[in-house]
């Protein structure tokens, strides 16, 4: 099962605009497939879809750490007690997700590409998504309580709610 969260660092974004001033900037002057992951959501928005799970806390954007040099495209908004994070993967490793021995996948039908629900075989191990924006691949997970104490359904509750606002701010940014 893809582990994210131990990836990233507390850094990038800002909690009141979902990105920092430079991010913002750069996304505007960037060409489109270089938008800041951190700035395609509104952060004000997290704390209710993630309800009483999420504590109704404040969630801030972080970017990923560098690996190899270079820093994956994704972001993790996180608060102290939840946190959605998405990362941009090759297609070789989006494959290999999907593919997973036992993995169920039940379309979404949220992208104008693929998106999938995926459940492991494993039904201790958190459930995932993954998708495409064009010619791209995306793994998202999402954390309702870093404790471990919620029902198993409310993390597919709580990604599709906030893939419904992620995935066309992605579609329309990243095209």
């Amino acid at each position: 099962m893809l582990v994210l969260a131990g990836v990233f660092a507390v850094a990038g974004c800002s909690a009141a605009s979902g990105g920092s001033a430079s991010e913002e900037g750069a996304a505007k002057t960037m060409p489109a497939q270089k938008a800041s992951a951190c700035s395609l959501l509104d952060v004000d928005e997290l704390p209710v879809i993630f309800g009483k799970y999420g504590g109704y806390e404040a969630f801030v954007g972080t970017r990923p750490d560098p690996v190899d040099g270079k820093r994956p495209w994704g972001c993790t908004w996180g608060s102290p007690t939840s946190y959605a994070s998405v990362q941009e993967v090759s297609r070789e490793d989006y494959r290999t997700h999907l593919e997973a021995p036992g993995a169920r996948l039940i379309p979404q039908g949220m992208a104008k590409g693929e998106s999938f629900a995926v459940w492991p075989a494993d039904d201790d191990e958190p459930m995932a998504f993954a998708f495409t924006v064009g010619s791209r691949h995306y793994h998202f997970e999402v954390v309702p309580s870093r404790d471990g104490d919620y029902p198993g359904f409310m993390q597919n509750e709580i990604g599709q709610n906030v893939l419904r606002l992620l995935i066309p701010a992605m579609e329309e940014a990243l095209a």
